[in-house]
Order: structure tokens, then C-alpha cells, then sequence
């Protein structure tokens, strides 16, 4: 069968859709892979998972503790796709609902303190890193993972919480960052937070000093797509 990705995106707004459309679709073309994008409430129907090897999950402005018009779909999706053994990257929201549909929503909590910025991970060995070297990834979030069966290999990490996950040795995965991101949209994002919460310079932090560091964050992404 030929390599066939699903891209299943959950962001609301029409600027957020589209900057995470763009930012996978320069690693799909990059790996000479095709790709069909549903946008839940927008496009007209979800395909048959027949058609597909890989699915991306993407953020979303919910949390994924709650109950949204979406659970139901995407969690009979991800069941679809393990039950059949197809491959899965799910960021950041989509990492969180990934561990509540495998292992419950008691995985998931609320941070006393939001992650957005440029942080600092430790990686241990795996496929999903090849060619990553001490990454500095971006963060947008308020919830995390933790405390987690031993269905799942943690697979990186940093100070603050569980950063990237394997499920049961399968090509299945949680990253809790954001590589399809670029600069303009992270700023975008942190702009966005800044205006809503005062509280943002105190949760915001910054290592990104190089830009080599960030140029590898692509190779998250397509190491995925080329399993």
C-alpha cells in the first residue's frame, strides 16, 4: 500500500488551522508523501482509515480532560488506527487525548504553571529522533501527562513535564511540543497568549539560541512519516 497520511486538525480558528495545515504539509511534500486534511466541523466527512497508513493529530485550543463536540470521532479514530496497527503522531492536545483514550483521562492534569516558550528536552534513543541533537523544541500548553502505565515508554523529557511517548513499541507517539511550528508562528502564539493571561511573562522562557537547534525540529515530523 502506498504511504497515505490523514492529518486530523481540532484547532478553532481559521489562522490556527491554517498555520498547522502549512507547517506539516512542508514535511509531507519534503517526503514526497500524500496527504487528505480533515478540519473537524469544516470538512464534509472523515474518510475511511482504509485509505490511510499514518495519521497526524493536531493541538487544539480544548483541553483534552474535557468532554468536546470531537471525543467520540477521535476517540473511535485512534482505536481504528491501533486496532488495525497503523501509525500515529498526535501533538500536544492531541498527545494528551491520545494517553486519555489508551489509558484514561486520569493521565492527564492541569499544570500549576502554563509551558509556551522554547525549551530545553533530553531524548533517549528512538526512530522518531534520528538526526536530533540536544533539540530546543516550542511549547503552547497548560496540560500535561504524567504518571504513566507501563504500556508507555517515556521517550523525552525535560524539568518540567513528560515531553514525547511510545506506545507498546508500536510506531505510535505523543509529542507534547510543536514541530510544525516556524518562528512567525510561534510568535504569533506567544503574541496571542501575552494579550490574553498578564500572567504570561512569568510562565514564558526563552533558550532558543540557535537556529540549527530549531532547523533539526523538522526531522520530528518526517522521521515520523517515513516509518
Amino acid at each position: 500500500m502506498k504511504t497515505k497520511l490523514l492529518v486530523y486538525n481540532i484547532m478553532e480558528y481559521p489562522e490556527k488551522i491554517r498555520m498547522f495545515n502549512e507547517g506539516v504539509s512542508q514535511e509531507i511534500d519534503a517526503c514526497g508523501m500524500y496527504a487528505d486534511f480533515y478540519i473537524f466541523g469544516k470538512s464534509e466527512k472523515l474518510w475511511e482509515i482504509n485509505n490511510y497508513t499514518h495519521l497526524i493529530i493536531s493541538g487544539s485550543e480544548a483541553s483534552a480532560m474535557d468532554e468536546s463536540p470531537w471525543t467520540k470521532e477521535l476517540t473511535q479514530l485512534i482505536t481504528d488506527f491501533i486496532i488495525s496497527d497503523k501509525k500515529i503522531l498526535a501533538i500536544c492536545y492531541g498527545h494528551q487525548f491520545l494517553v486519555r483514550v489508551l489509558a484514561g483521562r486520569e493521565y492527564v492534569f492541569k499544570m500549576p504553571v502554563a509551558e509556551y516558550g522554547y525549551s530545553k528536552i533530553k531524548i533517549n534513543k528512538n526512530r522518531l529522533f534520528e538526526g536530533i541533537n540536544k533539540p530546543i523544541v516550542l511549547e503552547l500548553h497548560y496540560d500535561a501527562v504524567r504518571n504513566l502505565p507501563d504500556e508507555f515508554e517515556i521517550i523525552a523529557e525535560n524539568n518540567t513535564c513528560i515531553q514525547a511517548i511510545q506506545y507498546k513499541g508500536r510506531d505510535v507517539f505523543g509529542v507534547q511540543f510543536h514541530p510544525e511550528f516556524d518562528r512567525k508562528a510561534a510568535q504569533y502564539f506567544f503574541d496571542e497568549a501575552r494579550s490574553a493571561d498578564p500572567e504570561f511573562p512569568s510562565f514564558f522562557h526563552n533558550y532558543h539560541n540557535n537556529e540549527n537547534a530549531l532547523a533539526q525540529n523538522r526531522l520530528f515530523i518526517r522521521n515520523f512519516l517515513k516509518m
